[in-house]
C-alpha cells in the first residue's frame, strides 16, 4: 500500500509542477503507475513487500541462522507426519502485497536441501490467481545445497505478478522432515534454450475450448532438460485453420468439423484438434428412458467410469462443452463402467448408445460392449465391426441399439473393448429405454 501511497504523491507532484509551468505536455501514466522490479523474494530475510501464506500444518516454516547456504538466515520447512492434527503435510507461499514487474527476468532460483532424501513442489503464481503458473514436481532434495532453477515462460506477461514462490512436501515413509531454502531470487540468465510444450492431440466439438495446464521443458544451463507445468496464458497461440478453430484469450472456438494445428510462437509443440459435431439428438421421451449418460435426459444411474482395471490402458476425460458433455477414452482396450447401484431395467428392452471412433475403421476393427448383470449367466456381448455396420467410419458417429435378455436385466456395470488400432473412442447418450 506504501507503494501505491508513493505513485499517487509523484503523480500530484508532476501535474502541479506542469500546472505552473504552463506546459501542456501529456503525462503517460502507464510508466508512472508500473510496479516495482524487485528481484529478491528471501535473502537473508522477508523483503519489503514480501508476505507468507501457510498452506497444511500452518506452523511449518520458520528462519534458521545455524544451517543456510549463504548470508545469515535460510528459510526452515517442518514437514510434519501424516498424523499431525495441525495438518498432514508443509506448503506455503511468499507472495508481493503490491505486485511486481518480473519482465526482466527468465527463471526463479534458489538452493534448497533436506534432512532425509525427498520431494516437493515449487512454483510461481500460486497466489491470488493462477493465470500465470509455473509448476515443478517432484523436485529431488537431498543433504546437500543443490539450486534449483524455475524457467519462466514468458516473463513479458508477468507486469503485477503477486505469486512470487510456492512449496509444498509430504512425509516420507510416514516420517516428517526438515527441509532449508535459502537464496530465494528472480534471475536473468540468458542460458534457457529449447521451449518446447508437449505436443497434445483431442477432440473438440463446437463451442469454446479452453486450453489450460500445458506440460512444457526448457533446456537448462546445466543441460538438464527442466519439465514443468505451466499455464497457457504465458502464451499466444495461432491456428492452421481459422475456419475449423480459432485461438483468441486463450480459449479455442470449434467452428466446424475438420482438422486444425494450434502452435505457439513462444515454443514448439502444438496441440492438434480433431472437430466432429455433436450426436444426434435423442428423441424418445423422458419416460421412456433410463439414462446413465446424457445431456438430454436426467441421468439416474451413476457409475465410476474408469475404475482402473488391472491391464487396462484407458483414460476418461468427461468433455464438458458447455452445452454438452462427451466421454472421451483414449489409449483404451478394455475399460468397465461399474453402476454405483444395480439398475433395474426390467421394463426396458435395450441399451443405447452413440459411439465415435477417432482412429480409422478398418476390416480388422472392432468396438465391443459387454452388459454384466448380477447373474452373470445373462451377461450379453455385443459386437460392432465394418462387417456388421457398414456405417462405422472414423469421426462419424454411430447409434448403437443393442437388445437386453428377457430375463433378469439388473445391471451392474458395462465393460467396453476395442482392438489396437481402435484407442480413441468417444460416446454420448447412453441409456436403456
Amino acid at each position: 500500500m506504501k507503494y501505491k501511497n508513493n505513485i499517487s504523491a509523484k503523480l500530484l507532484v508532476a501535474v502541479a509542477v506542469l500546472s505552473l509551468s504552463g506546459c501542456t505536455r501529456e503525462i503517460d501514466t502507464d510508466v508512472l503507475a508500473t510496479y516495482p522490479n524487485l528481484p529478491e523474494v528471501f535473502i537473508d530475510g522477508f523483503s519489503s513487500d514480501l508476505q507468507y501464506q501457510a498452506w497444511g500444518k500452518v506452523t511449518n516454516f520458520d528462519t534458521d541462522t545455524d544451517t543456510k547456504y549463504s548470508g545469515t538466515t535460510s528459510i526452515r520447512v517442518e514437514v510434519p507426519v501424516p498424523s499431525d492434527p495441525m495438518g498432514n503435510y508443509a506448503g506455503g507461499v511468499f507472495y508481493s502485497s503490491t505486485g511486481r514487474n518480473l519482465s526482466e527476468y527468465d527463471a526463479l532460483t534458489f538452493y534448497a536441501k533436506s534432512s532425509v532424501p525427498a520431494k516437493m513442489e515449487v512454483g510461481i503464481g500460486n497466489y491470488d490467481t493462477e493465470d500465470y503458473l509455473v509448476g515443478l514436481q517432484d523436485v529431488k532434495l537431498n543433504a546437500n545445497w543443490n539450486k534449483v532453477i524455475i524457467p519462466i515462460p514468458n516473463a513479458a506477461k508477468l507486469l503485477s505478478e503477486k505469486g512470487l514462490f510456492y512449496y509444498s512436501a509430504g512425509a516420507v515413509d510416514g516420517e516428517g522432515y526438515t527441509i532449508w531454502i535459502d537464496e530465494v531470487k528472480f534471475e536473468y540468465l540468458g542460458t534457457l534454450a529449447h521451449a518446447h510444450i508437449e505436443d497434445v492431440e483431442r477432440p473438440g466439438f463446437p463451442g469454446k475450448v479452453n486450453i489450460g495446464t500445458l506440460t512444457e521443458t526448457i533446456n537448462l544451463p546445466n543441460g538438464v532438460n527442466q519439465t514443468m507445468q505451466v499455464s497457457s496464458k504465458f502464451f499466444t497461440f495461432e491456428s492452421s485453420d481459422p475456419d475449423v478453430a480459432s485461438v483468441a484469450d486463450n480459449a479455442i472456438t470449434v467452428h466446424k468439423s475438420g482438422e486444425a494445428v494450434i502452435s505457439l510462437k513462444e515454443a514448439g509443440g502444438q496441440i492438434k484438434l480433431h472437430c466432429y459435431d455433436f450426436a444426434p439428438t435423442p428423441e424418445r421421451n423422458e419416460s421412456e428412458v433410463l439414462s446413465l449418460f446424457s445431456d438430454s435426459y436426467r441421468n439416474k444411474i451413476t457409475a465410476n467410469w474408469n475404475p482402473r482395471w488391472q491391464y487396462s490402458t484407458a483414460e476418461y476425460e468427461d468433455m464438458d462443452t458447455g452445452d454438452n458433455h462427451i466421454g472421451y477414452y483414449s489409449n483404451l482396450n478394455f475399460v468397465g463402467i461399474v453402476f454405483n447401484s444395480v439398475a433395474d431395467c426390467s421394463a426396458m428392452t435395450h441399451l443405447h448408445l452413440d459411439v465415435l471412433s477417432m482412429d480409422e475403421i478398418g476390416t480388422g476393427s472392432e468396438f465391443k460392449v459387454e452388459i454384466h448383470e448380477s447373474n452373470s449367466n445373462n451377461n450379453i456381448v455385443y459386437l460392432a465391426t465394418k462387417a456388421t455396420h457398414p456405417d462405422f467410419k472414423a469421426g462419424q458417429w454411430l447409434s448403437l441399439d443393442i437388445p437386453l435378455n428377457d430375463a433378469g436385466k439388473q445391471i451392474t456395470q458395462l465393460v467396453l473393448g476395442c482392438d489396437s488400432n481402435t484407442k480413441n473412442i468417444l460416446l454420448d447418450n447412453i441409456y436403456f429405454y
